[in-house]
């Protein structure tokens, strides 16, 4: 049995992630991601700063404030994000939707819609699907197994 979701335990601390983004059913880019997470019980908020590395070298940074409104719901923001995204919790699993200005290679962005689904597959791995759409369509997937031991053959990822 798969311990509950309990994102704000998971993410506190240091967290690595290894993923892939899948476009037409085929591998577009590997991507790597650092979350250094930060629970303040009094406030009852996780800050989550996420730094990527994708396959061709390129970086990104995003840094997710998720403030719990209630026992398995929050309320999550980032720079990049419009607007706000409610995440909610079902046991060993959480779900979510959000809007974001995605960059793209020539500087310019486009808004697209992420449906993420987190699932807690043990006590240091959760595993997170995501479902890229435009207009309703799928344009992309995205998964991402998130362990909480750096794996030995980790990159340096800038900061």
């Amino acid at each position: 049995m798969s311990p509950d979701v309990a994102i704000e335990e998971f993410f506190e601390g240091r967290t690595y992630a290894y993923g892939v983004f899948e476009r037409g059913e085929v591998l577009d880019r590997r991507i790597y991601v650092e979350l250094d997470g930060d629970w303040d019980a009094a406030t009852r908020t996780l800050t989550l700063d996420e730094h990527f590395l994708y396959d061709d070298g390129r970086t990104q940074q995003r840094t997710w404030t998720m403030r719990q409104t209630a026992e398995g719901r929050f309320i999550a923001t980032a720079p990049d994000v419009v607007g706000e995204a409610e995440l909610i919790e079902f046991g060993d699993a959480a779900f979510y939707s959000y809007l974001v200005d995605l960059p793209l290679e020539d500087g310019s962005t486009v808004q697209v819609r992420f449906n993420d689904r987190l699932y807690r597959v043990g006590n240091d791995v959760m595993i997170n699907r995501a479902e890229v759409t435009k207009f309703g369509i799928t344009f992309g997937e995205v998964a991402f197994v998130f362990l909480k031991d750096r794996p030995s053959d980790w990159p340096e990822i800038p900061r």
